[in-house]
């Protein structure tokens, strides 16, 4: 998965966990509000508005079970949202026909609007905060213009906000606040991807900072890094791992015969042929011009590493096709073996380089462990 779409949709889905946790302090609130009036005033609006906002509870637990388990289904973010809006402006109506004709644009309730639009605006979704903007209007609008005609006028022209300019406020209000979140998912997209920008350049650098630009093999200090992690492993494990340092014979006459061009390609294929010669938890690594070291995990001592080298002998051996011409290598192979000759990076890495040399002074093309 592109690791910007990974990103987008672990946001989101954080988004609607907000939403959903927001959701019960939001309800259980406004339940004991509603709770306190209708014990205190002895209001039925306060019994209604109870069982309203515990249906509420109900339903959102059942969200839950289906946020939880990451369903994160567009159709939830629409009914969430509407019944969100519909239960505010019903209890809203409700306290206008029992109780007060001004409730429309006096009730401290409407406060809440702008808090749905901002847990739409937290979803990502530009086309929910268009919704939930024209629902919220509308629904504003049609509570005042069913109440308007039994406004108190001795009360209401008294009221800033008591006439037909005071609902347009209102209505420009929630549409700027609308206008102002749709910019919301836009800026979170811009951040995400520039998190991804981030991301990549950081893993550029470190591909640069630990392989080698030539073969793309692990370079000196990746090397050194998997062998601490390694040497650890072994001594917990009690286990023995091998350290295969590879130089090749007959490089040279190569890359001066036909040129540093050829040579890359030698090593490139050479490279290539060492990836295959070991498993995926060991590593390959290439310390020099010429010079390889090979990694290997959990090998019956000296058996086992020997066997490795021979491999390795025969297929560094094959000849390497150039430009049209046939070139052939050889390689001289020093083993060091832990924890036999050695308890940390540097010492099995250097007594490994002494038996290379060693196979070197005494005919090339062969291999050697440390002490043997």
């Amino acid at each position: 998965m592109n690791i910007y779409n990974k990103m987008y949709d672990d946001e989101a889905y954080r988004a609607e966990q907000f939403a959903l946790n927001f959701h019960w302090p939001l309800y259980g609130i406004l339940f004991l509000l509603a709770f306190v009036k209708f014990i205190a005033e002895k209001d039925i609006i306060g019994f209604v508005g109870m069982m309203l906002l515990g249906s509420c509870l109900i339903y959102n637990g059942v969200l839950a079970a289906f946020i939880l388990k990451k369903k994160n289904y567009i159709w939830i973010r629409y009914i969430s949202v509407t019944i969100d809006i519909l239960l505010l402006t019903f209890y809203n109506g409700l306290d206008t026909y029992f109780n007060s004709a001004l409730t429309p644009v006096t009730t401290a309730t409407l406060l809440i609007y702008p808090v749905i639009l901002f847990l739409a605006a937290l979803r990502h979704d530009r086309k929910l905060i268009a919704y939930s903007t024209i629902i919220t209007v509308a629904a504003m609008n049609i509570l005042f213009a069913a109440a308007y005609p039994y406004f108190d006028r001795s009360i209401a022209d008294k009221l800033i906000c008591g006439d037909l300019l005071g609902q347009f406020y209102r209505s420009v209000y929630i549409i700027m606040i609308g206008i102002l979140i749709f910019s919301i998912p836009r800026i979170i997209e811009r951040l995400l991807k520039n998190q991804k920008e981030i991301f990549e350049r950081s893993i550029e650098h470190f591909t640069l900072a630990h392989h080698d630009v030539l073969t793309g093999l692990a370079n000196r200090r990746l090397l050194v890094d998997f062998l601490d992690k390694t040497i650890a492993l072994a001594s917990r494990n009690k286990t023995a791992f091998a350290v295969i340092y590879i130089d090749l014979d007959g490089f040279k006459p190569v890359n001066d015969t036909y040129g540093h061009d050829a040579g890359d390609l030698l090593l490139k294929e050479i490279a290539e042929r060492l990836s295959g010669v070991v498993r995926e938890s060991d590593i390959v690594a290439r310390v020099g011009g010429d010079e390889f070291i090979i990694v290997t995990g959990e090998i019956n001592f000296g058996s086992g590493a020997e066997l490795i080298a021979r491999r390795i002998s025969m297929i560094v051996a094959e000849p390497v096709l150039i430009a049209g011409n046939s070139v052939s290598v050889g390689a001289s192979i020093g083993i060091s073996i832990f924890p036999s000759h050695g308890s940390d990076s540097e010492s099995l890495i250097q007594k490994a380089d002494e038996a290379m040399y060693r196979v070197k002074k005494s005919g090339k093309n062969n291999y050697a462990h440390f002490d043997y």
